[in-house]
């Protein structure tokens, strides 16, 4: 009896992966059933709290395009995947190492009046257009395009595995970096479970030193005692003395939290991805996303079954 260890390892690697892709399969298939059953809704009228699809455009005034690290692209919104070569004695195959994207999310309008917030972690990206590709040798990384380089430098704390330093010669690898945009005035399509992006305004509190100033105010300024003397006889009474430091104090405390504070634009909803709920983001047609995910699921859901039974049967020859 003979015992190939390489066959072996190889047939369970086969096995396992024949099983993920066919539940990979289902899941794919699960997601394109809610792609078609959920209609199209604008942000302003989504239901937040459930599943929503809206199309529109990356929001220009609060993004500012600029040029793509590899392409030179105008891009609002940019991932760079990279990935090294993994050899092997008979192949060879690329695997991803790291990914990081140019932004947590990207804001969206679609000219219903209001914005959701796309947080892309976790979101199942799906493009129709071609990728731009720069590959390079781990001992010569100092050698890449100062425009990659530069980003590679800004993004390093979301780096995890990568880090931009020449390796040795001797120990040198194929690395491959993939860049993707989306473009201004580019149709995007969101599917995923929202929540709300309105926030409860919180009961302001006057502070002591605001309602001390705006009583002084009022006290030394003949147009702010007319204001606030209610009953008109000419004279502020500590009622109203009171009432209107209270009124023009809170006034003035809002004033200077609204230029202290460098707000974010208001959104309506929020989207980001949550465990068993499909969550998709593309630039493609809704029709041609959904021809490619049935196609996908199909290939799959057979392609799997077969990988496995192959390996199964692999794994059993080489035991006996």
């Amino acid at each position: 009896m003979t015992f190939d260890i390489e066959v072996a390892i190889y047939s369970l690697l086969g096995f396992g992966y024949g099983v993920y892709l066919f539940y990979s399969g289902f899941r794919d298939l699960k997601t394109k059933r809610v792609i078609e059953n959920i209609p199209t809704s604008k942000i302003n009228t989504g239901a937040v709290g459930s599943h929503v699809e809206i199309k529109g455009q990356i929001d220009e005034e609060v993004q500012t395009a600029y040029p793509a690290p590899l392409s030179g692209e105008p891009c609002l919104f940019f991932s760079i995947e990279i990935q090294e070569e993994v050899k092997t004695e008979k192949s060879s195959h690329w695997k991803t190492v790291d990914q990081f994207f140019s932004h947590d999310g990207f804001y969206l309008h679609d000219g219903s009046g209001a914005r959701a917030m796309v947080y892309v972690e976790g979101a199942e990206i799906k493009r129709s257009s071609v990728s731009k590709k720069l590959q390079a040798r781990s001992n010569q990384l100092s050698e890449l395009p100062a425009s990659l380089v530069s980003v590679l430098n800004e993004n390093k704390e979301k780096l995890k595995k990568f880090k931009l330093k020449n390796s040795s010669w001797l120990f040198s690898k194929k690395i491959r970096f993939i860049e993707w945009c989306f473009f201004p005035r580019e149709q995007i399509y969101v599917l995923g479970y929202v929540q709300s992006g309105i926030r409860v305004k919180e009961k302001i509190k006057l502070k002591l030193e605001n309602f001390l100033s705006a009583k002084k105010q009022i006290e030394q300024n003949e147009a702010l005692k007319s204001r606030f003397d209610q009953d008109e006889d000419g004279n502020l009474n500590p009622h109203e003395l009171e009432r209107g430091a209270k009124i023009l104090g809170l006034h003035l405390q809002n004033s200077q939290k609204k230029e202290m504070e460098n707000e974010e634009p208001a959104v309506k909803m929020i989207f980001r991805h949550h465990k068993g709920h499909p969550f998709v983001i593309s630039n493609m047609k809704e029709k041609d996303l959904v021809k490619k995910m049935n196609w996908v699921s199909i290939l799959k859901l057979f392609g799997g079954p077969a990988l496995t039974l192959a390996s199964l049967a692999f794994l059993i020859s080489s035991i006996t």
